[in-house]
């Protein structure tokens, strides 16, 4: 007996993948918005909707790159918010858990907790920041060591999350890293303040928020480039009564 017959597959026009690709961007500000109002558990869903945005596998393209094709521009620069503005030193010869892509909060009162609490980074007005060529940006730079044996580039922690964390999937095994960040059985970051007595308090980073921190900084790196130059461009080449093909370098 035949299966069910294979439908044929309708190309988007220019249009309506602009208009989705408005709609991603939209879904993906919510879940920010729902991550900054305090629920941390709203960064997984984050983490899907770049994934939707950014990642592309020999099955499927990202909006970006079918905006590219559609819109004929060169991918461009991403703003790279890291406060190392790089690669983070010394990967390999430290074990504690380092993370470029969020700040540590500190509150030193008598009575607030030992903790460090990690803060997702944000687009400053006036403020000059790094640009990285995506593949760079996206694959190369690692923003989170785990330790001295496991590094995870903008890349591995939204997928890493989206496809076994809960994502897109929950799977029955995570990986090492993940583990040891979610267990807090990694070292972390500790910072020891002198109080007046001459004794010393002991804050300790909150690792298994390092992840949530990261992943809205990526957020905040992604919606800062589509929304300054990606989108803008888009929508002037839609107001064009020709369609001549050019190429621009963003």
């Amino acid at each position: 007996m035949k299966g069910p017959q294979e439908q044929t597959r309708v190309t988007r026009t220019k249009e309506e993948l602009f208009c989705e690709a408005c709609v991603q961007l939209k879904f993906l500000k919510n879940e920010c918005a729902n991550y900054d109002a305090g629920d941390l558990d709203y960064a997984k869903q984050i983490a899907a909707k770049l994934r939707v945005l950014l990642y592309d596998t020999k099955s499927s393209q990202s909006v970006l790159r079918q905006l590219e094709r559609y819109f004929f521009f060169q991918r461009p620069d991403f703003i790279d918010l890291s406060t190392v503005h790089g690669d983070l030193p010394n990967k390999g010869k430290t074990n504690f858990v380092r993370a470029s892509l969020c700040q540590f909060q500190l509150i030193h009162q008598p009575d607030s907790p030992l903790i460090l609490t990690p803060k997702p980074l944000s687009v400053k007005e006036n403020t000059r920041y790094p640009m990285r060529a995506f593949k760079t940006w996206w694959e190369n730079l690692d923003v989170v060591l785990v330790d001295n044996r496991h590094f995870l580039s903008r890349k591995k922690v939204i997928t890493v999350v989206t496809n076994t964390d809960g994502g897109a999937h929950v799977d029955p095994a995570i990986e090492q890293s993940l583990a040891l960040l979610k267990r807090r059985q990694a070292l972390p970051l500790q910072a020891s303040v002198a109080l007046p007595n001459g004794e010393r308090r002991v804050y300790v980073a909150q690792i298994d928020q390092i992840l949530s921190a990261t992943i809205r900084t990526i957020a905040s790196e992604t919606l800062f480039l589509f929304e300054k130059k990606i989108i803008p461009y888009c929508q002037s080449c839609l107001k064009k009564t020709d369609d001549r093909g050019e190429e621009l370098v963003l």
